[in-house]
């Protein structure tokens, strides 16, 4: 388990404000279920996910 550059899924616009998160940590299962395609660079001024904010 690493830190990696941050990102975010195309997918957290969908979500509620206050559910959106970024990752920054490959043994991050939520974050590993992001397809390559659908990640995008950077926090978005997203929050920590709780998952990479653990490990």
């Amino acid at each position: 388990m690493a830190k990696v550059a941050d990102f975010y899924s195309i997918n957290e616009a969908q979500k509620p404000a206050d559910k959106r998160v970024y990752h920054n940590n490959d043994a991050c299962p939520p974050g590993r279920d992001i397809p390559a395609h659908e990640r995008r660079a950077g926090t978005n001024g997203y929050r920590l996910c709780e998952d990479c904010a653990r490990r």
